[in-house]
């Protein structure tokens, strides 16, 4: 897994996936003590969500496209964490024309008890973008444009061996 350090001053709870954004706060309700639990509660939400797209829409069949990346992250009492951005997943197919609404419920009810809430869907002609957010300060996206998109960025935790 690449490391990435950021240092950029903390402001305010950022859940941004690119380098060089504002540091990330971890918030209450983590979903587990460290990030290895983490890690591996998030990628069978991730994979839960794949699958259940998958199921709906047989012409979509993920695979990773780029490997898991972290970035240090501060907790709120000031020590350091690390925040994950697990793979990107994506289909070689978009969401079937006329199908977007369908496809946006799927996966929004596939995260239906994982901890994600605030669906925001960005709809727009010949695609979508929806964003869910944790109280931990994860995130979970679906798109579809020229393919169907589906990453995760898990919260600031803690590192404990």
């Amino acid at each position: 897994m690449k490391v990435l350090r950021v240092g950029v001053p903390v402001l305010a709870l950022s859940l941004a996936g690119c380098a060089g954004g504002p540091v990330p706060v971890a918030v209450p309700e983590p979903v587990a003590a460290d990030r290895a639990g983490a890690v591996e509660y998030y990628t069978r939400v991730q994979r839960d969500a794949m699958a259940a797209l998958s199921d709906a829409f047989p012409e979509m069949q993920f695979r990773q496209s780029d490997p898991a990346t972290t970035a240090y992250c501060e907790m709120p009492d000031g020590s350091a964490g690390t925040t994950v951005f697990l793979p990107i997943h994506l289909s070689d197919r978009p969401v079937p024309p006329g199908q977007l609404e369908r496809a946006a419920r799927v996966f929004e009810e596939s995260l239906a008890g994982t901890g994600f809430r605030g669906a925001r869907s960005l709809p727009v002609e010949t695609g979508l973008q929806i964003r869910m957010f944790a109280a931990d300060g994860s995130s979970i996206s679906f798109g579809s444009y020229l393919a169907a998109t589906v990453g995760l960025t898990v919260g600031c935790y803690p590192d404990r061996p």
